[in-house]
């Protein structure tokens, strides 16, 4: 029997972030034992003559798929802004060729983008109506969507690992946190340093790690501002495999963010058996519960942030003991290999209409 042929678009691989992550995750998972994928890259970062060059290339790959390769299917992952008229252009000429189109949404802010102006409201909603399946990260980001578009045409993905089964043991005399994103205010990245100032003006001993790409240099002005230097260390863009390194050596991870969906960083920290500080946004209640295996707090409230901060520095035992509770959630709900059935599934419904 013919495997059914699925056709994902999404960013470069060789680009970064939580996107690209999940992209090689579905790529590399059990996903490939029932279905023929094929993948086109619509972005990459770099210059605007590069990122137009490669959506052009890809506009005339994906025609000659829509005629070669003829999949069943076409996933594409999406986000907003650019990413949303790159992709409403790719859902346009695939349902001219009458193929069934996921729309698999990974955006932090869709709401803000949304609401923008009334004009892009009403494109926005005819591209996501136009959509066979919506795939969100969510339950909180299924209740939004399903203002814009049937609740029935929504399916739940959460993101997900490839769950470790190996246990880090961490002895440091002074606790390391570790920031891991975009650095910049919408992942509270200033928040974040404000609270290092204070615990320092307090006396509680930490040090923090701040790993990835963004406003590195504001960020390391501010650092020498609050004279912070010896304290905090920005590492710069990392990665997986330094990532993965980084991992097995901090006590936890801290992302106090304004907007997320649901962050790959948290979930690959509670996967090497981290305890969690962050915020209440976008799917990270449903995975994190406050004071039970890590800590939510409002965005912006540094006073609360702080207070987390000292519980976890101070407390070797508390940081075991919320990180072993987030390795068994990694099992029962995140492991890349059960969340690939659910996929099947949406696949599996949308050849079976």
């Amino acid at each position: 029997m013919k495997k059914p042929k699925i056709l994902v678009v999404g960013s470069s691989l060789k680009d970064k972030g939580g996107i690209v992550t999940v992209i090689k995750n579905i790529e590399q998972s059990s996903i490939n034992d029932h279905y023929k994928i094929k993948r086109i890259e619509t972005y990459i970062t770099g210059s605007i003559l590069n990122r137009v060059s490669i959506f052009i290339v890809a506009l005339f790959k994906l025609i000659y798929s829509l005629m070669s390769f003829r999949p069943n299917v076409i996933h594409i992952h999406m986000s907003e802004k650019g990413s949303f008229y790159r992709k409403a252009i790719i859902l346009v000429i695939s349902k001219s060729f009458n193929k069934p189109v996921i729309l698999h949404i990974h955006s932090a802010s869709f709401d803000e983008f949304y609401n923008s102006n009334e004009l892009q409201k009403k494109v926005i909603k005819f591209i996501l109506n136009k959509a066979d399946k919506l795939i969100v990260l969510s339950k909180q980001w299924e209740k939004y969507y399903s203002n814009i578009v049937p609740k029935d045409k929504i399916a739940v993905l959460y993101n997900g690992v490839y769950r470790i089964e190996q246990k880090f043991k961490r002895e440091h005399t002074i606790p390391i946190g570790l920031f891991l994103g975009r650095l910049g205010e919408r992942k509270g990245t200033y928040d974040l340093l404000s609270s290092i100032k204070k615990l320092k003006e307090n006396g509680v001993l930490g040090k923090f790690y701040f790993a990835g790409d963004g406003e590195i240099e504001q960020v390391k002005q501010l650092i020498k501002e609050y004279e912070l230097e010896e304290i905090v260390t920005v590492l710069g863009w990392v990665n997986s495999t330094q990532i993965n390194d980084l991992l097995k050596q901090v006590d936890f991870l801290v992302l106090p963010s304004y907007n997320e969906g649901l962050p790959m960083a948290i979930l690959e920290a509670m996967n090497f058996g981290l305890p969690i500080i962050s915020t209440y946004v976008g799917g990270i209640p449903e995975v994190i519960t406050n004071s039970d295996n890590g800590y939510l707090i409002e965005p912006g409230e540094i006073d609360e942030l702080t207070k987390a901060l000292t519980s976890l520095l101070k407390s070797e035992e508390l940081r075991m003991e919320m990180g072993e509770k987030n390795r068994n959630i990694i099992l029962k709900r995140f492991d890349i290999q059960s969340l690939m059935k659910d996929l099947s599934n949406i696949y599996s419904r949308l050849l079976q209409s």
